[in-house]
């Protein structure tokens, strides 16, 4: 009796040690020390795929963006001088009109009636000067006979002068090139002075008007180039500054600017917003890595860079930054490869594989 008991224990721990001995096989804890270390760890030995850009010296420009706004070179309100009903409108909207063209004619049928009765008469006052010139001349008349005279056809050019600036205010000009709006009025419309009829903009050349910082202000003078774009139209542009505010304002600290693009394909709008980039420094051979791939840390910045298949730190000094760039000045060496991704997973001596090398 008590040998099967013996025998029904012995059995039962022999069965007890084969199911934990096969629990910890599963479980990694009799495998080689190095699965084990990795089943601690919580990694593998796994190879990070990553993209890296092989260092070259390139040009490197340190540049100021602003905001700024586009300007019609010249831009006006036509209005009339005059009171009156519209009897003739000669443009189209969003026509070009040269200096001098006729745009709007207001009622003037008053005024060539007095201006043709006062042709008359001021032909017959002409004449009349002329006869009592030649009496002067013979002694015929007095010097007072002749200057009455004379003083009549004097007043009667004045008048014409008057009736001709009046009609000229019926009579609504373009006062210089450019491009037509919208028509606010139409024929038949009673106008008064000061009254909107149409827009007028010169936008071939556009001024682009921005601020800049008066620390700056020595980087600018007039021919200085900059570059500015525009949201709808996906291109970079020139300008030329031809004026600077001679007075720095006091609120903002800035200086006020600015530059003019000759707009030949009449594709910038005037009252677009400018983002406007100057040149402030030019490098022609600067050590430059993606903004990415730097890491800053307690007291300066860091990079990693591929060596033998390994991700190994490497200390940097930086210096100009662009959007895109950062020069570096100390650390790095042409030819160097610094790898631009998975850099939250980087760390000494982790093993990578270049999948892509971009270009500078």
């Amino acid at each position: 009796m008590v040998n099967k008991k013996w025998i029904r224990y012995l059995v039962i721990t022999l069965i007890s040690i084969v199911i934990l001995f096969g629990l910890g096989n599963r479980l990694g804890y009799f495998g080689k020390k190095d699965q084990r270390t990795a089943l601690v760890s919580g990694r593998t030995n796994q190879v990070l795929p990553v993209k890296a850009i092989i260092i070259q010296p390139r040009p490197l420009v340190d540049k100021l963006v602003a905001a700024g706004a586009i300007k019609a070179d010249e831009q006006v309100d036509i209005s009339s001088e005059a009171s009156g009903r519209i009897v003739s409108i000669q443009f189209d909207e969003g026509s070009q009109v040269k200096k001098g063209d006729l745009l709007v004619t207001i009622n003037n049928a008053d005024l060539k009636a007095q201006i043709d009765r006062n042709r008359h008469q001021l032909t017959l006052a002409e004449q009349r000067e002329q006869r009592q010139k030649m009496l002067l001349e013979k002694q015929g008349i007095s010097q007072q006979a002749y200057d009455q005279v004379f003083t009549e056809l004097s007043t009667m050019k004045a008048e014409a002068a008057v009736l001709q600036a009046q009609l000229d205010k019926t009579l609504i000009r373009a006062p210089f090139d450019g491009v037509l709006g919208l028509r606010q009025l139409s024929e038949g419309a009673y106008v008064t002075p000061g009254m909107k009829i149409v827009q007028l903009a010169k936008i071939q050349p556009v001024k682009i008007e921005f601020s800049v910082p008066d620390r700056y202000a020595g980087y600018l003078k007039k021919g200085s180039e900059i570059s500015f774009s525009v949201d709808n139209v996906n291109s970079q542009f020139i300008g030329k500054v031809y004026a600077i505010e001679a007075v720095v304002d006091q609120q903002t600290r800035s200086l006020p600017v600015r530059a003019l693009y000759a707009n030949t394909e009449m594709n910038v709008k005037p009252g677009s917003f400018a983002r406007v980039e100057i040149a402030l420094t030019s490098l022609d051979n600067a050590m430059q890595i993606p903004a990415e791939a730097l890491i800053p840390e307690m007291g300066g910045n860091k990079v990693f860079v591929y060596r033998n298949g390994l991700a190994q730190p490497v200390k940097v000094l930086i210096g100009l930054r662009s959007a895109s760039s950062i020069q570096i000045i100390e650390g790095l060496q042409q030819g160097d490869t610094v790898i631009t991704t998975g850099i939250l997973q980087m760390r000494p001596g982790l093993a990578v594989t270049i999948t892509e090398f971009l270009q500078p």
